[in-house]
């Protein structure tokens, strides 16, 4: 009998320490804020060509890379997403570059009127926790205590009938 006491209370210990639903801390923000994330960059599609031009025609950087980077971005505002794209994802670019075309996109955004402080701070989304499910907790000390009250009340009825 005690070796169906310890099995019971075994799968017991082991059923509480199961998590009722995988838990990942990697991610700060909501699955579904994830992938519409991932959607929007998905939709994006491929890199401007004029850009691509642009950074091939002025290699060393400067006043000039910035100045046609703010002029393709204020004929076609959805060019600056084409910007940061290639700027990001093109590995022979260099600092100097890179700097131009951070300022090409500051003088599109000025030529715009963009200006940052007038726009909407957009908090994070809301993480919502998931509920904690006890049910196999308490199925399994539920399981326990009976067999703990079998055990016990077996052993007082062969205790008592010895007598």
């Amino acid at each position: 009998m005690r070796s169906v006491l310890a099995v019971v209370s075994s799968v017991a210990l082991v059923m509480a320490q199961i998590p009722p639903t995988p838990v990942f801390a990697q991610n700060a923000i909501s699955p579904e804020a994830l992938q519409s994330m991932r959607a929007n960059l998905a939709q994006a599609g491929a890199h401007n060509p004029a850009i691509a031009e642009a950074f091939t025609a002025f290699p060393k950087g400067g006043e000039m890379l910035s100045k046609r980077i703010a002029d393709l971005i204020v004929k076609d505002p959805k060019a600056a997403l084409d910007l940061v794209k290639h700027v990001r994802e093109t590995p022979g670019l260099n600092n100097v570059q890179k700097l131009a075309a951070e300022r090409g996109l500051a003088a599109a955004l000025d030529r715009l009127g963009i200006k940052a402080a007038d726009m909407p701070v957009k908090a994070l989304p809301k993480v919502v926790e998931q509920p904690v499910d006890y049910l196999p907790v308490l199925l399994g000390l539920l399981v326990a205590g009976a067999a703990t009250g079998c055990i016990v009340a077996f052993c007082r009825g062969d205790h008592v009938s010895g007598n």
